[in-house]
């Protein structure tokens, strides 16, 4: 049975994000519920009592998020777990992340308003980059639904053996989704191996099973190019490797996929 960890700080938000993990993750998974809450700089003595109130006061809220998701949904009795950690978000998901046996991560990401250029996830980000367990980023304006269509960003390699990742195959194969999987080149090297008739999907796998379609762009802004064949493709969620590969290194290493986790205003579910 799957092992969700779903960082809380009980804003609406933060809801979101665990009403879409039940929604794509369902019953026959377990959840875990985590505030990290931080203590301010005191004096050893206040310090402990600070942070006894401050766990006390966190573990109320979780068992009260606990609540409501059971009321709304009794199937998921014995299935919620909440922890209280001391420190940071991206801290207190690494600490459990030591001591626990998650499978994935789904947490909110909030967007900001007028002229900033960084727009939303700078803890989703950090946490894409740190962990090695796929994260779900839920952006605050998401849809509560299982996604139809999940853009995959692939490398050549992906294309050549005609296969998905691990971790994309299994959710793909739970909610029944269309993969489009877009493969962003640099201008000028529409040519280069993975494009070519003799490679794209001629691997052992030719990704069988998996309802898809395969695109490929020319572009030397990856993100640019991604977030607008999202929009021209009613595209739901968008799915993103983060390790380093030669030319997939430049094209979706880890700086690229935090990017988007800073832009997409859809679901980005990152994995190595």
């Amino acid at each position: 049975m799957p092992n969700i960890l779903i960082p809380t700080d009980f804003s609406d938000n933060a809801n979101k994000a665990i009403s879409y993990a039940v929604s794509l993750f369902g019953t026959d998974s377990n959840y875990t519920l985590v505030n990290g809450f931080e203590v301010p700089h005191s004096g050893a003595t206040m310090l402990i009592s600070i942070a006894d109130i401050l766990e006390k006061d966190a573990l109320q809220l979780l068992n009260d998020s606990k609540g409501s998701l059971i009321s709304n949904i009794p199937a998921l009795v014995g299935k919620v777990d909440v922890r209280a950690v001391m420190g940071s978000p991206d801290v207190a998901i690494k600490k459990l992340l030591a001591t626990g046996d998650f499978d994935t991560i789904v947490m909110g990401t909030k967007g900001a308003t007028g002229v900033k250029e960084v727009l939303i996830g700078s803890v989703a980000a950090n946490v894409i980059g740190e962990v090695t367990i796929p994260v779900i980023a839920v952006p605050e304006d998401t849809k509560v639904e299982s996604p139809k269509k999940i853009l995959f960003a692939a490398d050549d390699q992906c294309l050549i053996e005609g296969k998905l990742p691990e971790a994309l195959q299994t959710l793909v194969s739970k909610i029944d989704a269309e993969v489009l999987i877009v493969n962003v080149v640099p201008e000028g090297e529409g040519g280069h191996a993975g494009s070519s008739n003799e490679q794209k999907g001629r691997g052992s796998g030719a990704f069988e099973g998996v309802k898809h379609s395969i695109h490929y762009i020319e572009s030397n802004d990856v993100n640019g190019a991604i977030e607008e064949f999202i929009e021209c493709n009613d595209v739901h969620m968008v799915a993103m490797v983060t390790r380093k590969h030669d030319l997939f290194s430049r094209l979706f290493g880890r700086s690229n996929t935090k990017a988007m986790a800073m832009h997409t205003h859809i679901p980005l579910f990152a994995f190595h």
